[in-house]
């Protein structure tokens, strides 16, 4: 509308309220770990909550909703337990169609590998699994993890320390210098105490 004086002519525009932030769609993806074993939510729980409580507009995207919590209004995800990198491999394409684009992936798997006889060879698997990921969704950052620690099984957690987690951030560098949105984060250093796990394997409420 216009205010008129006797000297001026004042233009005023509505007010428009500030608009809620846009989602932020997070694509939990990996094995039992995602999904939440031995803890309702798992770690999508207190990450919902931190980011919510930072401004965060969340917005979980997956085919499964299966493992919720109380807290966590939104339990899509796609976590699926006992899975191995070739099998995420292998259905990534249809999940991805599936959902809305995720801003973020969030990729821990490889555990369920650590007994194959080529385990060695995983990381690459790994490797060619993100690479599948960041061409198909150039857009997404994709944070690529180590594996967690396994004192249910120490053959298999060896490998896990000595045949797996050295490679992978060499893998995310590579990645990074093709201009992919690829981001290495150190799982195993954050949760290394027994206190964290409630089997030796799957992190409890507190890991």
């Amino acid at each position: 509308g216009y205010i008129i004086s006797s000297s001026a002519t004042v233009t005023v525009y509505p007010y428009t309220p500030p608009q809620a932030p846009k989602p932020l769609r997070i694509m939990p993806l990996g094995d039992s770990i995602t999904y939440g074993s031995g803890s309702a939510g798992g770690y999508r729980l207190p990450l919902y909550i931190a980011l919510t409580n930072a401004g965060y507009n969340v917005d979980y995207v997956g085919t499964r909703t299966d493992n919720g919590a109380a807290g966590l209004p939104d339990s899509d995800h796609e976590g699926l337990s006992g899975w191995t990198i070739g099998q995420l491999d292998a259905n990534i394409l249809d999940w991805l169609y599936a959902i809305n684009d995720p801003d973020v992936v969030l990729l821990h798997i490889g555990t369920n590998d650590s007994g194959a006889t080529d385990f060695s060879n995983r990381v690459d698997r790994l490797d060619q699994l993100v690479t599948k990921i960041a061409t198909n969704r150039p857009y997404a950052n994709i944070i690529v993890t180590t594996l967690l620690p396994r004192s249910d099984n120490l053959t298999r957690n060896a490998a896990i320390t000595n045949l797996f987690n050295p490679y992978v951030q060499g893998k995310v560098l590579a990645q990074q210098a093709l201009g992919r949105k690829v981001t290495f984060l150190d799982m195993y250093s954050y949760l290394s105490a027994p206190s964290d796990f409630g089997d030796g394997l799957h992190p409890n409420s507190t890991g």
